[in-house]
């Protein structure tokens, strides 16, 4: 019997032995600290690796955006010593200003083994992740909404009324064909001299009175970014005919797919909305200098998107 229990000791310390020494595996692991957020809040996303001594990671070039998400920073952090191997975090700061369910995608991740050159990296796909983003309204706040009214009953309407209802339909057709003929033959109002002028002379103008006046406090560099885009949407209202005053910057995106823009001037549009977005919906006040870059950039949209008018603007 006591042989038989010794046999058993050698036996758990021989299993215990081997597994300590046993390698690290690679693992990759996604955790995102919430999943719901207001529009414009900032969420972190935490890619954690675990990894044995002898291995290389080769992460993604993720720069402005990751997906429909605007990336503001990223940091990968120092390898930290774990139990047979290595530890790193990189977390990335995202931000949207779209409303609903928005999916976070999957990041593409490479591992080598420095041990051996030829061996071919093994990609780990990150898990997509999902936020819902809600709007800025109190908790409990809806949209009011009517009441349903009780089932009518059914009247019979007599005649005469029916002939009274018929006579004013009639009169009513009679004026407005009236109307139309009697504004067919009025004169044509002269065009307004603004809308004479090229679109991105206007814009031009107006940026170039924008930047004489001096901002200092934070409500006057607000200011200053809420003119910008109503210049930089108004000069596209008027250059590419879309309802830029109207439409939401994702809209505006989305509406640049079926005009012919250079995809890299898409790119700077797409900057420029980021950035005064940040200022009208998350309050984020930029530095003076910035808001001189931004000024610049507006300009730059502009510049490479501008078209003369065909109008002979000497007649005129």
């Amino acid at each position: 019997m006591i042989k038989r229990e010794f046999c058993l000791l050698i036996l758990v310390l021989s299993i215990v032995i081997t597994g300590t020494g046993q390698e690290l595996p690679v693992t990759v692991a996604t955790h995102l600290d919430t999943t719901i957020a207001t529009i414009g809040d900032r969420i972190h996303l935490r890619i954690s690796l675990n990894y044995p001594p002898d291995t290389r990671f080769e992460l993604p070039q993720v720069e402005d955006n990751l997906g429909k998400w605007t990336v503001i920073k990223q940091n990968l952090s120092e390898p930290r010593k774990i139990k047979n191997g290595f530890s790193r975090d990189w977390i990335l700061e995202l931000t949207v200003f779209d409303t609903g369910k928005v999916i976070i995608p999957s990041v593409p991740i490479k591992v080598f083994t420095t041990s051996d050159s030829t061996a071919t990296p093994l990609v780990f796909d990150t898990d997509e992740a999902s936020v819902q983003v809600i709007s800025v309204l109190p908790p409990g706040t809806t949209e009011p909404k009517d009441i349903k009214p009780p089932f009518p009953i059914r009247t019979i309407i007599p005649w005469r009324w029916i002939i009274f209802i018929a006579l004013i339909l009639v009169v009513l057709l009679g004026w407005y064909f009236y109307y139309r003929r009697w504004k067919r033959l009025q004169p044509s109002a002269p065009l307004e001299k603004e809308y004479l002028e090229p679109p991105h002379l206007v814009a031009f103008r107006k940026l170039n009175e924008l930047r004489q006046d001096l901002y200092k406090t934070e409500e006057e560099i607000r200011s200053f970014h809420f003119s910008l885009s109503e210049i930089i949407r108004e000069y596209l209202e008027r250059r590419y005919f879309i309802r830029a005053l109207e439409m939401t910057s994702q809209e505006i995106r989305q509406a640049f797919d079926s005009l012919k823009i250079d995809g890299q001037i898409i790119k700077e549009f797409v900057k420029l909305f980021n950035r005064l977005d940040m200022v009208k919906f998350a309050r984020q006040i930029p530095k003076p200098e910035a808001s001189v870059s931004h000024w610049e950039l507006t300009y730059q949209c502009i510049d490479k998107t501008k078209r003369e008018s065909f109008l002979n603007r000497r007649s005129l």
